[in-house]
């Protein structure tokens, strides 16, 4: 069967699997090669479509570093697992929360240019605002909201915070979203 799609589709399907894969408490490097490909496919094209205007310009001139080596740090982990011609015995180390905030804001990217957020990155923003509610503050409304969904989802233990992502991912699948 011929697979026909849009860059836009292609990194929603990507983001949506990846999403899928975090709450089931899938292989991490499985969740971050498709969830950096999503944001690269995103942050292109915001950038095409303004230059300056992704957030991987903004994170890259707010960290203060040289545009090469914050590129470096945002796209380890992805180089790695996609160039095994460099280095090729050389291990890989990430913090698998890493792969919460790169999906976040891949979504916020998506959502950004235009395009309409998937039923399951709306329900991994709602769970991601209340698992990290210091991100845009604890007193906006979208943190009170979340965490009206998820109370206290940030004190609790990595399988149940995921595991409660899941059954809500789940719920929003089954209702389309209503919420």
């Amino acid at each position: 069967m011929k697979v026909t799609c849009t860059k836009p589709d292609a990194a929603t399907r990507q983001l949506d699997v990846a999403i899928g894969l975090l709450f089931t408490d899938g292989d991490p490097l499985a969740v971050r090669t498709l969830a950096g490909a999503a944001y690269g496919i995103l942050a292109d094209l915001a950038e095409g479509k303004n230059r300056g205007a992704s957030w991987r310009t903004q994170i890259i001139e707010d960290s203060g570093l040289s545009k090469k080596d914050a590129l470096n740090i945002l796209n380890t982990a992805q180089n790695y697992l996609k160039h095994a011609d460099k280095d090729p015995e050389s291990p890989l180390s990430f913090d698998e929360e890493e792969n919460d905030h790169l999906i976040f804001i891949a979504s916020i990217e998506c959502g950004g240019l235009g395009h309409p957020l998937s039923f399951s990155m709306q329900a991994f923003q709602i769970w991601y605002l209340s698992m990290y509610p210091e991100k845009i503050g604890h007193d906006t409304d979208p943190v009170k909201t979340s965490k009206k969904i998820f109370p206290s989802l940030y004190i609790k233990e990595r399988p149940e915070q995921l595991a409660h992502g899941h059954q809500f991912l789940e719920w929003v699948l089954k209702h389309k979203g209503l919420l």
